[in-house]
């Protein structure tokens, strides 16, 4: 799968534009054409070829012709976020993989998590979309949700709504990239269904529909408590399911 990250130039300069496409072929693109095709981004050939990477490029070479035809069934991705780049922050000089560390901005359009990532689900929706019209190949949603800071007293249910709604936006842009656009999209996981570690290890950074009582430190009961976000969820896909038994509905841009 690919971590993919959505970008946008932040202006219509020429550079931002380069900076950002370059951003995305080596970040998104390359990783999914050498697994749609199993040919690697002539742009990322390139530039191994002139700083001195000859040896991986040749290994790469020869694990091709060792397996040959060998590609992939469907694409599969994770989506969290969108992000936009700023040309006058990234140094030429530096690997394009580095232009979205280098030139992230904020986007002044759009929300923002508990941990700085911004909520953008039509960004998920173009996503699908691209990767489906480029590569023609069934689309996995492997991971999708938000990471917030939440407590539990003991008591009261956790009433995550910015979960719910982040859901469900993200779900009915994916919806519209199937009804729409024509993507064929396999499948849907949110991350996760219960409070675990994140990437970094930080298990207070939440993104489950169930609650694990424990903090990074403490392991405390480890209880599970369903938040309010479990409930809709079950809900909503046992409403979309009888949907879909009727013939599913249909989705416009409104």
């Amino acid at each position: 799968m690919v971590a993919y990250q959505e970008m946008y130039p932040a202006s219509q300069l020429p550079n931002d534009v380069m900076y950002t496409r370059k951003a995305m072929e080596f970040i998104n693109e390359d990783f999914l054409s050498f697994f749609a095709t199993g040919k690697r981004s002539p742009e990322v050939i390139k530039y191994m070829q002139k700083h001195g990477f000859t040896q991986l490029l040749d290994e790469l070479e020869q694990a091709a012709l060792n397996y040959p035809n060998i590609t992939s069934d469907f694409l599969a991705f994770s989506y969290y976020y969108s992000l936009v780049i700023d040309s006058n922050l990234i140094d030429n000089k530096r690997a394009p993989n580095t232009f979205m560390s280098d030139g992230h901005i904020a986007n002044v359009n759009l929300k923002t998590s508990d941990f700085g990532w911004q909520i953008d689900a039509i960004g998920f929706r173009n996503t699908i979309t691209k990767m489906h019209n480029r590569y023609n190949l069934p689309i996995l949603a492997a991971e999708n949700g938000i990471g917030a800071i939440e407590h539990y007293d003991g008591k009261n249910m956790i009433n995550d709504d910015y979960r719910i709604a982040y859901h469900q936006e993200h779900i009915n842009e994916m919806c519209k990239a199937i009804e729409i656009d024509g993507a064929n999209v396999i499948g849907y996981l949110g991350w996760g269904l219960i409070d675990i570690p994140s990437s970094k290890g930080n298990v207070e950074k939440r993104y489950g529909l169930v609650y694990v009582n424990r903090t990074n430190k403490d392991t405390k009961d480890l209880k599970r408590i369903p938040k309010k976000s479990y409930f809709w969820f079950k809900k909503f896909i046992a409403e979309k399911d009888t949907q879909l038994s009727q013939k599913g509905e249909v989705y416009n841009d409104d």
